[in-house]
């Protein structure tokens, strides 16, 4: 399912993007705040894999420029809960150069909205890394607010920093 917006269009990672992909999360200021897994070089075979594989409980998309139809990252919402309305955002962006341009902030507003409407989710969560505070922002303007805070959760750079839990609600203005 395609999502169209202003800059971004969100759509299905096709086998294609695993070379894009795999660029884009190979720069370090982009794998630094993406999660554990991402700190290690990943293959475009593994990228294919993780991207295109069926998950009854996630829903991935490639997130594409409008302007000019560059693969910038992937999106997903994952940990579908039906039972509880509530799921799990994740966003990846690059490279930096893309950075600073609303296109993750745009992506966040149509995810989140995607699971609003169409999965009828209540609640939909994130975590964010300290020192992210350029996705801490992004989350912001979507509508997402601290809900909590894990100290010394996740080394990072060879410091345990904290793991900040932020979440949008469906009735949030942002999204009403």
């Amino acid at each position: 399912m395609e999502i169209a917006g202003a800059l971004v269009k969100l759509r299905a990672f096709g086998t294609e993007d695993a070379d894009g992909m795999a660029e884009i999360v190979a720069d370090p200021d982009v794998a630094r705040y993406a999660g554990s897994p991402m700190l290690f070089p990943q293959p475009p075979d593994r990228i294919r894999e993780w991207a295109t594989a069926p998950r009854p409980d996630v829903f991935r998309w490639a997130i594409e420029a409008l302007e000019d139809g560059a693969l910038l990252g992937d999106t997903s919402l994952n940990r579908v809960d039906f039972r509880n309305r509530n799921c799990w955002f994740g966003i990846l962006i690059g490279p930096p150069a893309r950075w600073d341009h609303g296109f993750g902030t745009e992506a966040t507003r149509l995810v989140t909205r995607f699971a609003f409407r169409q999965l009828g989710m209540e609640k939909v969560y994130l975590g964010v890394f300290e020192g992210n505070d350029r996705g801490r922002r992004a989350y912001e303007k979507a509508g997402y607010r601290t809900e909590g805070e894990l100290p010394r959760h996740q080394l990072l750079e060879g410091r345990l920093v904290t793991s900040y839990l932020m979440a949008a609600y469906r009735d949030d203005p942002v999204y009403a």
